[in-house]
């Protein structure tokens, strides 16, 4: 498509029928209201020749939806797979975050695979679209991981699930791609030792807010957007407890956390010093707890925090690079290695039991391994029955 379009409108004696140029087939529907023929009347007939220049110019700019202006006729055979993904995208009620990710796959089939070898999906018919279409699109990028195949192939699914019940296509080609493999990363934490170091740097070089966050941090194992979206509101320190309820993701305000579900955290020790010497800061103005201390106002993102202070301060003390999420894995596999219920800690940090044990057994086995063992050698160790009622013989 794209370049020079004609058409124009023909005027038979009980309808009116346009007719125009896509993908070199020439088309001629009928304008049809309510499964009747339009009727040529001087209105209907203006009307007509303003639509026929509005498809010639969608035709033009890659734009035109034939079953989108025509779909009485039922044709699918215009519909490209670009045009469907925007128009399923738009139906979606999802978070900004989410959208975000969605466009980078629609980007990916329509406009970024392949385009060297012209291996995009975009531009296809979606009544045309073959498995080996999606595949070959795949191949084309063998240095992605499995786990962003695996999120663009979701997205895809997804918006041919929706063309299927639409009845725009008969079957979900996307169904049959096999799941690419891939090994998730394991959780990074940083060790007791490495904690303390950061936290001292944090007072030696940035006394007041920042070393009061990441200590806070350390120490109760928040969400990057949990910690952020902290509101006083929200703090009993006479209990020594927040309510996590509220986050910041990509500098914007949401009144939910991730999972949807609020928790109560309660606070140790460490964290209740920390968000105590934090309170002479902030608490005053309300609003949420941690600021940038170069403006003092709240922190909109963590790319702010990330470049300015959490960088520069681990390449000052030699250490290696770990993301600020880091600090929650540090909580959960301190609790862990304290010996404390896998069912409390999932609590502190908002998992489910089963996500947190699959997430986090390596370091429940690694503090068990000892005692379990000693247990079984205990045990072995003792006369059985048997041996004790042949000693009494």
């Amino acid at each position: 498509m794209g370049g020079k379009t004609t058409g124009g409108v023909e005027i038979r004696e009980k309808s009116i029928r346009l007719h125009f140029t896509i993908d070199g087939k020439r088309q001629r529907p009928t304008l049809m209201v309510d499964g009747r023929p339009l009727a040529p009347t001087p209105a209907n007939i203006k009307y007509a020749n303003r639509l026929i220049i509005e498809i010639c110019e969608r035709i033009r700019t890659d734009t035109f939806s034939f079953v989108e202006y025509f779909p009485a006729s039922g044709g699918t055979g215009n519909l490209t797979v670009e045009s469907w993904l925007n128009s399923w995208i738009a139906t979606q009620r999802i978070e900004d975050s989410t959208r975000k990710g969605y466009a980078a796959a629609i980007n990916f089939w329509c406009g970024a695979a392949s385009d060297e070898v012209g291996n995009k999906i975009g531009p296809k018919s979606i009544k045309s679209l073959r498995l080996t279409h999606i595949l070959t699109a795949i191949a084309s990028r063998s240095y992605l991981s499995g786990k962003t195949i695996n999120n663009y192939m979701n997205v895809l699914r997804q918006a041919l699930a929706l063309a299927v019940e639409e009845k725009l296509i008969p079957t979900n080609p996307a169904l049959k791609v096999p799941k690419a493999k891939h090994q998730k990363s394991p959780p990074d934490p940083f060790s007791r030792e490495e904690s303390e170091r950061i936290i001292a740097e944090a007072l030696r070089a940035h006394a007041g807010h920042v070393h009061n966050m990441i200590e806070f941090w350390f120490w109760t194992g928040l969400r990057t957007s949990e910690i952020l979206g902290l509101d006083w509101r929200n703090v009993d320190l006479a209990s020594g407890s927040i309510l996590v309820a509220s986050t910041v993701v990509n500098g914007k305000e949401k009144d939910h956390t991730k999972t949807a579900v609020a928790r109560t955290v309660i606070l140790n020790s460490r964290a209740l010093a920390a968000i105590k010497r934090q309170r002479a800061l902030t608490q005053v103005t309300g609003g949420r707890v941690f600021h940038d201390p170069r403006h003092n106002k709240p922190w909109r993102a963590e790319d702010t925090f990330l470049h300015t202070y959490w960088e520069r301060m681990l390449k000052r003390i030699g250490m290696r690079y770990r993301r600020p999420y880091n600090m929650r894995h540090s909580y959960a596999t301190a609790m862990l290695m304290a010996g404390m219920t896998p069912a409390f800690c999932a609590r502190q940090m908002g998992h489910s039991v089963e996500m947190f044990l699959s997430t986090y057994a390596k370091w429940l086995d690694g503090s068990q391994n000892e005692i379990e063992m000693a247990r079984l050698e205990a045990s072995l160790s003792l006369e059985s029955p048997r041996e004790k009622a042949k000693g009494g013989k």
